[in-house]
């Protein structure tokens, strides 16, 4: 009985060694992100997706990539909105209005005048002096007569149309500041875009491959079982022929038992892998996917490469970059607010014959504005500018660090599961030979059920292990290639692979 309860526990203990290790990884991304969604619709139809195809599908059918890639256009458009700001503003504005006016003119100063000149005149010349005694009464009549000032009042009905321009001709670095701001937005944008557009491909993979992987270990876990049962069968014969004990055979038949719960546990992992690609493709079928796992027998270029890829082309790097313009832009605007502004105007009536009596017919100037006191405090709103300046430049400091970081760990976890993916290739051939000659000596009598059970659980092992190390490639590749910036190359990789699992 002690030996049966060990039997069991080995049969039972050895797979979730790899399921843990391997199936984990291939949920825990696409899983989580996806948890949330309703399941797709019941349907017996089948599609098949190559990796190539199944990214396509991904990128029209992700709400997620249609946000961002709106983000992007609307910040495109946002940079063009303001990239005429140096340019003078035309403006044209029409008015109908109604108005009254009261003149008031003064005629003292003009009587004065009139009043010397005649007088000047008389007083003067030989005639004036003659004719004095008979003009100056009525004329000094006449002027007397003259008010100190006359007024009217004037009504009228004006349409007024008029051209007006304004020039900012210098605006304390504002205008350029904004248009930088607003371009270092796009950049910004377009890295998120680019950012988004690598996760979703790395959920891609962790969806795509683990349904593959999740395929491989249902095979391997039914070719484990049909294996048993071929052990049990044969156990099941010698025992009743007589040349084996009892316990052999309850050893094989429990064995054979873990071997179908195994299978079972595969097929409900498998279901589930299938519903995550499903739901992340949007398909109302299942889905099937047929590029297969994949790994390259010769380890990638140099770290180095990707390192210095990383430093250029990182979507983080390019984000946290244009964060930094951004501030940069800031402390200028800020700056900004400290400066004098000029700018140049004109303004032109079409409607001079019908005009108010101020008003010019056109008029030309330059003008000078400077704010000698703000309700802002200009000095705090430049070291605030300053201060997010700082905070960029060290955020992008400690993210290239990060990444680089990243890049070696993800290139060692590619190299490590390529090595281990060729040495269990040997492995599985041994393990094939051994499960061989302990079946061999089981029936013939050499062997115990214990090495036979021992062997073939050893060559189930190998399999799954396998299959989890090319995973474990494929989903490292990935994610060195996201860190590195070159994602775009993922297809390429697949298409150089030399080393492929068949086809469960």
């Amino acid at each position: 009985m002690h030996f049966e309860k060990s039997e069991t526990r080995r049969a039972r203990g050895t797979a979730p060694r790899w399921r843990h290790g391997a199936l984990a990884l291939a949920w825990a991304a696409a899983a989580a992100a996806h948890a949330q969604q309703p399941p797709p619709a019941s349907s017996s139809s089948l599609r098949s997706y190559s990796f190539n195809a199944a990214q396509e599908r991904l990128a029209a059918t992700s709400s997620g990539l249609t946000a961002a890639r709106a983000g992007v256009d609307a910040s495109r458009s946002s940079a063009e909105a303001v990239s005429g700001l140096n340019l003078p503003i035309l403006s044209v504005d029409a008015q109908v209005f109604r108005y009254q006016k009261t003149i008031e003119i003064s005629l003292a100063a003009g009587r004065n005048l009139v009043e010397q000149a005649i007088n000047g005149f008389l007083a003067s010349s030989p005639v004036g002096q003659a004719v004095a005694p008979i003009v100056s009464g009525p004329v000094n009549n006449a002027l007397g007569r003259i008010p100190d000032s006359v007024s009217g009042t004037i009504t009228d009905n004006i349409w007024r149309p008029t051209l007006t321009l304004l020039w900012p001709l210098y605006t304390g670095g504002m205008s350029d500041a904004t248009q930088d701001a607003a371009q270092a937005q796009t950049r910004q944008a377009e890295a998120e875009l680019a950012s988004f557009t690598d996760t979703l491909g790395l959920q891609l993979v962790g969806a795509y491959f683990g349904q593959q992987l999740a395929a491989q270990v249902v095979a391997t876990s039914r070719q484990n079982l049909d294996r048993f049962a071929k052990h049990y069968d044969n156990a099941l014969k010698m025992e009743r022929q007589g040349v084996l004990a009892k316990a052999q055979r309850l050893q094989v038949e429990v064995a054979r038992n873990a071997a179908e719960r195994q299978l079972l546990r595969a097929q409900n992992e498998y279901e589930t892998a299938q519903a995550v690609l499903t739901r992340l493709l949007k398909e109302s079928g299942t889905v099937q996917p047929v590029t297969p796992l994949f790994a390259q027998s010769q380890p990638l270029e140099p770290v180095q490469a990707f390192i210095d890829s990383g430093r250029g082309n990182s979507p983080t790097l390019a984000r946290l970059a244009a964060l930094r313009d951004v501030s940069r832009s800031g402390v200028k605007a800020a700056q900004s607010l400290a400066l004098p502004k000029v700018y140049g105007f004109g303004s032109y009536n079409f409607n001079s014959k019908n005009a108010v009596l101020p008003d010019p017919d056109w008029i030309v100037g330059v003008g000078l504005h400077y704010t000698l006191f703000s309700n802002v405090d200009r000095k705090s709103a430049e070291g605030a500018a300053r201060a997010r300046e700082q905070q960029a430049d060290a955020a992008m400091e400690q993210a290239g660090s990060d990444i680089e970081t990243l890049i070696v760990r993800s290139w060692q976890g590619v190299e490590t599961s390529r090595k281990q993916f060729m040495l269990l290739g040997a492995n599985i051939a041994a393990a094939e030979e051994n499960v061989r000659v302990h079946d061999l000596g089981f029936r013939e009598g050499q062997a115990t059920a214990t090495e036979l059970i021992d062997s073939q659980v050893a060559l189930s092992v190998a399999q799954t292990q396998r299959a989890a190390a090319a995973y474990e490639y494929d989903l490292a590749l990935a994610q060195l290639l996201a860190a590195s910036g070159r994602m775009n190359d993922y297809a390429q990789h697949i298409a150089r692979a030399d080393q492929r699992m068949s086809a469960p």
